[in-house]
């Protein structure tokens, strides 16, 4: 299933960098152990998503807002859960952050699904600086 999503983003090309440009905001930026970027920003527009080593990208999307969306922690429960649903054909791209408030267990990466399957999570390595600015960003509610 790996390989589908490798030949499905190096079709789409794109441009990956360590922050977002400058007229955008960023919400998510994290490196992965595999020294990948998974960054999500803002620029008022569009939501755009980023995969891949800087200089060398593997995928970039870029949607308009209202195509986006989030899932946003309700205040109730242990896992404190948000996300940034960035969809693409039948691939949606979950950027996500998760604490669990009574083991203090957290992460956060991205979750590939194609039609409803998970194909893959790619994780932050937590070693490495992290920006998430996840929670409140104003996007219409995950279905």
């Amino acid at each position: 299933m790996k390989k589908i999503i490798v030949l499905i983003a190096m079709s789409l090309g794109g441009y990956v960098s360590a922050a977002c440009p400058s007229s955008s905001t960023t919400i998510f930026s994290c490196t992965t152990s595999n020294n990948k970027i998974i960054q999500v920003c803002d620029d008022k527009k569009s939501i755009s998503y980023t995969f891949g080593r800087t200089n060398q990208p593997e995928l970039s999307i870029s949607v308009p807002r209202n195509r986006a969306s989030t899932y946003q922690w309700s205040g109730f429960g242990r896992n404190m859960n948000y996300t940034v649903n960035i969809p693409n054909g039948s691939t949606t791209y979950r950027v996500f952050s998760n604490i669990d408030k009574f083991d203090e267990y957290s992460g956060a990466g991205v979750e590939v699904e194609q039609n409803g399957n998970l194909l893959a999570t790619v994780k932050c390595d937590e070693s490495k600086p992290l920006i998430n600015n996840i929670e409140g960003i104003n996007l219409k509610p995950t279905e």
